[in-house]
């Protein structure tokens, strides 16, 4: 076989493992019990080597669980090394320290064995809705308050299911039915995988997956290294502020560019908190890398080689960085806004070429019943995207999680809960010659007369909405209110009295470039359409430079 043709069969077996993945996602969409996982896509699935590497992802899932489960296998193995394993065996945990940042995203893996060997393994993440504790919720002090946490263990040996372990997690769980069959998709996914994987590898009368991963790798190694160094070498810095919980937050960032790696102190950042939205750093690593991917390395593919030139370092116990027996339930309120903490940094180095501020955190909407029925819905409100160099923003996006909402006719069926309304809301998207995504105002009651529980513990940028870049102007920042005239304005938790109701309206992204230079069509189809009100069009693009040559998308 000569080496074009080599190059031709690698690739094709590249893609062929992005296909096993994806059908592994795809099978927990369609065994996973709870909404947010079947209708959002919040979850991740890959196949490794058989040294724990990431050799590829499914196209569906999010940066938190896939990034940080890139690193999570070798984790596990080091715990419960690969000479202990035989076939049908099955690994779990849901360590935030290990896994996906808090006790909600469990992790499983599964040892794919071929002709007697380990050739590889299976690896998918998704979150499970309740684990016990105080629930969804960022008013815990330590980890130890926000559910009950599985170490390293079997979920199966050989064909044996580890009931004891089950147990322990629906004893725990207040929808423990729910609970157990989540975790018992995740299983299945690796299941569906590994079929595939070894049907793959007697397709093409493979023995290992070491030729393979060679091939992933130094391809992947060399495409990152040549994108990497088309960036100015040097060191750059941005800061960030969020609401936090009782007091701001600062995220605080330095970026050294050179030699085709990337490098990311987050020192400065402001310390670990005795509330759930600290960050562990797994976690923090994930997103801040998926920023910097996103924007200089958008075509390689995120595998092993891809990810290790992109290095996320923080001194211990900052609020990027916390470490046990922190509380760390909504993480992703600082890990989300990590994006555009790195893409501030990259405007210096490449300026002008960089989307502006987005909404940041996934607006987590944990409602729960607070009066005689007992239930618990999770779903997101989505907020708007920036404005890029060339195009307007995405409205109501989950960037950069990447999951959508749970459908409001599926999140009524699960809960008694209505959604009175779900609508674009006008002037969200920052002004700029490329508008911000707009953002979007939910409205929320219960349908049975009861009391409602909120977790208010994602909603961020409350205080201020996303900044614009190259003279654009920031996005409408969040609002949260209740029906009865109570505005929320931090992270605890509050009743929805009956009758009431709940007013969600999220961030929209911010604007990109002076808005007097937006084409005046562009501005005559956003009045038209009501995605921006009159009065802003004469305020922010009164000078319309009608010459402008420039195009929205």
């Amino acid at each position: 076989m000569n080496h074009s043709k080599d190059t031709v069969v690698n690739n094709v077996l590249w893609n062929r493992l992005i296909s096993v993945c994806e059908e592994q996602a795809n099978a927990l969409l369609r065994t996973a019990f709870g909404a947010i996982v079947r209708e959002a896509g919040d979850l991740s699935a890959g196949v490794f080597n058989s040294r724990g590497e990431m050799l590829a992802q499914a196209v569906t899932g999010t940066p938190g669980h896939v990034n940080t489960m890139a690193a999570s296998v070798s984790a596990i193995l080091n715990i419960l090394p690969a000479d202990t394993l035989v076939p049908g065996d099955v690994l779990v945990t849901n360590d935030p320290w290990i896994g996906a940042g808090h006790v909600f995203d469990f992790v499983v893996v599964s040892p794919a064995f071929f002709n007697g060997k380990i050739v590889g393994y299976l690896a998918s993440t998704s979150h499970i809705v309740d684990v016990g504790g105080l629930g969804w919720s960022a008013e815990g002090r330590t980890v130890y308050e926000e559910g009950v946490t599985i170490p390293v263990m079997h979920l199966r040996r050989g064909d044996k299911l580890n009931e004891d372990l089950l147990s322990v997690v629906t004893a725990n769980s207040r929808v423990p039915h729910e609970a157990r069959g989540d975790i018992l998709s995740l299983l299945t996914s690796n299941d569906t995988g590994i079929d595939r994987l070894v049907d793959l590898m007697r397709e093409y009368t493979l023995a290992t997956l070491d030729g393979i991963s060679d091939f992933i790798f130094s391809r992947s190694a060399a495409a990152t290294r040549t994108a990497l160094e088309k960036v100015p070498a040097g060191t750059y810095q941005n800061s960030l502020q969020l609401d936090g919980y009782d007091a701001a937050i600062e995220l605080q960032a330095t970026m050294e560019i050179g030699g085709g790696l990337v490098s990311v102190d987050l020192a400065g950042s402001s310390a670990a908190l005795e509330r759930g939205i600290n960050c562990p750093l797994n976690y923090t690593a994930a997103y801040a890398a998926f920023g910097i991917r996103a924007l200089l390395t958008p075509d390689i593919p995120n595998n092993h080689a891809s990810l290790a030139a992109v290095r996320i370092t923080a001194p211990p116990n900052l609020i990027v960085s916390a470490e046990r027996p922190a509380a760390v339930s909504a993480r992703h309120v600082v890990g989300q806004a990590l994006p555009d903490l790195v893409l501030g940094c990259l405007e210096k180095a490449l300026p002008g070429k960089v989307i502006a501020e987005s909404s940041g955190a996934l607006w987590t909407i944990a409602l729960s019943g607070a009066g005689p029925s007992k239930f618990t819905s999770l779903n997101v409100a989505l907020g708007g995207m920036g404005a890029r160099s060339n195009s307007d923003g995405l409205s109501t996006t989950a960037f950069p999680s990447g999951v959508g909402a749970v459908p409001v006719e599926a999140a009524e069926i699960a809960a008694p809960l209505i959604y009175h309304s779900k609508e674009f809301v006008a002037d969200s998207g920052g002004a700029g010659q490329f508008r911000g995504g707009l953002s979007q105002q939910i409205v929320i009651g219960s349908r049975i007369d009861e009391d409602i529980s909120l977790s208010a513990a994602a909603f961020e940028r409350l205080n201020a909405g996303p900044a614009g870049r190259q003279g654009g102007k920031a996005g409408a920042a969040g609002y949260v209110a209740i029906s009865d005239g109570t505005t929320i304005t931090d992270k605890g938790t509050y009743v929805i009295p009956r009758g009431e109701t709940l007013i969600l309206r999220t961030p929209g992204g911010g604007g990109f470039g002076d808005p007097k230079k937006r084409k005046k069509e562009a501005v005559t189809h956003d009045v038209s359409h009501g995605l921006i009100s009159e009065e802003s069009a004469d305020k922010n693009y009164l000078l319309v430079n009608e010459e402008s040559t420039n195009e929205t998308i």
